[in-house]
């Protein structure tokens, strides 16, 4: 048997099985040919502000391990994705696949990128290395109009004294469309950052172009004097432009958008932190810096003798309230004090941070008289006029009016024979007029239990009566609740979970030398624990959005990004870093705050 080619001949099948294995070994051949690997920046020289993208592409297979990679340790690294294709040209088959990723550069200086390393079967393939060289950012302040996205950042002041409250304003510009923005502020030791408002979205236009403005306010509060530079603030965010064919694609729906990760930085910022002044300074200052006044108030003024008033004590201003002090009254002989727990109130306005502390003190006279309570004094600083203040809040007079003596309250007294008499009785009260008993009571006095018994019994029968009325309600009731608590038993076992999964993480890191897979793992089971999600894998920019969602405050949301972002990064790259035991132990901070502020 044979299949027919052309009219009058066939081929045999053996001669179509050595035929197939012809074409078999010449495509095992070409599938298995030389295996390249090289790595290329989209740019050699590039600005701190900058994103670098870097690919990686493997020739020759379609299979390898994840690309190690060297020299990114002064890099922030974001997996941008992969690419795989094969080609047929003129019977030869070539494969390749690309990985991508973008770079965001930490510091200035040059570095050797690469090389990239793969493992295929068994075997490692190494790349080529790429120079880079990463200059200081531009001065943001300078031709910033012609960037299509710029972040810049002022303060409200320059010069400033120790413990004053100035004003720190983060601006971002842009004219093209952005999101998964995250925030990095700065971190300098002795300046403490305090967010004010949510951020505020306006529209301007410089230079006859418009933008759109993301602005963050904070509270910046020096702790320490001194010369400081405020490093730049950065953005982190994804950048989408339009790719425009043609006018008939200028539809939105057509209109194909390519999104891109950015790196923006501020400009850096001088700050001068002078010492508080010696000279003239009370002896009760306790550090408070702004603009206060004092209020008090006694209530009532006038009571008995073991009857209390309330001595009220309010101090309310601007500047750093939190340290407003806790104001002292001195024992007063006869007079026992009980102070209440103060109330601190805070409020966060557009531009300043104010706030007032209500101090109580319960004042109760052990005998009658007059007694004064002494003043209290409230000293401060006030950094706009560069001189101490010291508020007095008046005396007050507390008078004290004695109870009535036992021996002469009113007494009746009545005697036998009056008692035994039938007709009219008099009491004699020693200070008021006599009490006339004009009658008896007409009902008999019963000296036996048995005329309550019926009583207790109808009683008796009344109540069981109101049971019997009541239980259908009640086991109702119980029925539905025992239902609701078998429904939500395994909601509760789901919660308790949650609660626990702080301590089981601890319990995990605690004196183990972990790998970055076994951290980064920890992390993801924690938050999947701690927020009964359904599991899987959390980018940095979803495990932010999931905190800020959940409560938690934008600093420690941004932390724990930039941490997740670290460790992949090292395992990205397969570079030891000596910082994970630092991050290890950053993560137990974290998430503690993390417990604390999601409820």
């Amino acid at each position: 048997m044979g299949y027919r080619l052309l009219p009058g001949k066939h081929i045999s099948l053996k001669k179509v099985f050595y035929i197939f294995c012809i074409f078999f070994l010449a495509f095992s051949a070409n599938a298995s040919a030389d295996i390249s690997i090289d790595l290329t920046l989209d740019r050699s020289s590039v600005v701190l502000t900058d994103t670098i993208v870097m690919k990686v592409t493997v020739t020759g297979k379609r299979k390898s391990s994840f690309p190690e990679i060297e020299g990114l340790s002064s890099f922030n690294v974001v997996k941008g994705g992969t690419a795989s294709r094969v080609e047929f040209v003129n019977g030869s088959m070539s494969s390749e696949v690309e990985y991508i990723f973008y770079l965001t550069p930490l510091k200035s200086g040059k570095f050797i990128v690469g090389p990239a390393q793969v493992r295929i079967k068994n075997k490692v393939y190494s790349s080529n290395s790429v120079k880079l060289t990463v200059s200081k950012a531009r001065n943001n302040q300078a031709g910033n109009e012609s960037r299509p996205l710029f972040l810049e950042a002022r303060i409200s002041k320059n010069n400033l004294y120790l413990n004053q409250n100035i004003l720190y304003i983060l601006r971002l510009f842009m004219s093209e469309q952005i999101s998964d923005i995250s925030l990095e502020m700065p971190e300098v030791q002795g300046l403490v950052f305090e967010s004010l408002a949510e951020p505020k979205k306006y529209s301007t236009i410089i230079n006859a172009k418009r933008y759109e403005v993301v602005e963050l306010k904070y509270i910046l509060i020096p702790k320490k004097p001194g010369t400081y530079s405020i490093p730049a603030a950065g953005m982190r965010m994804t950048v989408y432009k339009r790719n425009r064919r043609d006018n008939f694609f200028d539809d939105s729906f057509f209109n194909m958008r390519s999104g891109k990760p950015v790196y923006l930085s501020s400009n850096e910022i001088q700050l001068d932190v002078k010492k508080l002044p010696v000279q003239n300074r009370p002896d009760n200052f306790s550090g408070l810096v702004g603009r206060f006044d004092v209020k008090a108030k006694l209530d009532p003024v006038e009571v008995k003798v073991s009857e209390s008033a309330t001595l009220t004590i309010t101090v309310q201003g601007r500047g750093n309230v939190r340290q407003i002090p806790d104001l002292k009254l001195a024992d007063i002989k006869g007079l026992k004090i009980y102070h209440d727990k103060p109330q601190l109130n805070i409020s966060k306005g557009e531009s300043e941070i104010s706030g007032e502390k209500i101090m109580k003190w319960a004042v109760v006279p052990e005998s009658g008289g007059e007694y004064i309570i002494p003043s209290m004094a409230l000293a401060f600083f006030d950094p706009e006029k560069g001189l101490y203040r010291e508020l007095k809040t008046k005396p007050f007079s507390l008078k004290s009016n004695p109870v009535a003596d036992a021996g002469s309250s009113n007494l009746i007294s009545i005697s036998k024979d009056n008692l035994a008499g039938q007709g009219q009785v008099k009491v004699k009260n020693h200070s008021k007029q006599d009490i006339t008993l004009i009658g008896k009571d007409i009902f008999p006095v019963h000296t036996s239990v048995d005329p309550l018994k019926d009583l207790r019994q109808q009683e008796f029968f009344n109540r069981i009566f109101i049971l019997l009325l009541l239980a259908p309600p009640f086991i109702f009731l119980a029925l539905l609740a025992g239902r609701k608590l078998f429904k939500n038993n395994n909601k509760n076992r789901l919660n308790v979970r949650s609660r626990n999964a702080g301590k089981n993480f601890l319990k995990k890191v605690r004196g183990r030398d972990l790998s970055p897979e076994e951290m980064h793992a920890a992390v993801l089971n924690y938050l999947n624990t701690r927020f009964l999600l359904k599991g899987g894998l959390l980018t940095p920019n979803e495990v932010y959005d999931l905190l800020i969602n959940r409560g938690a405050s934008p600093e420690t949301a941004s932390m724990l990004k930039n941490s997740i972002a670290h460790i992949e990064s090292v395992i990205f790259t397969g570079e030891k870093s000596n910082s994970l035991a630092q991050i290890q132990d950053k993560l137990t901070g974290i998430l503690k705050s993390v417990d604390q502020e999601v409820k």
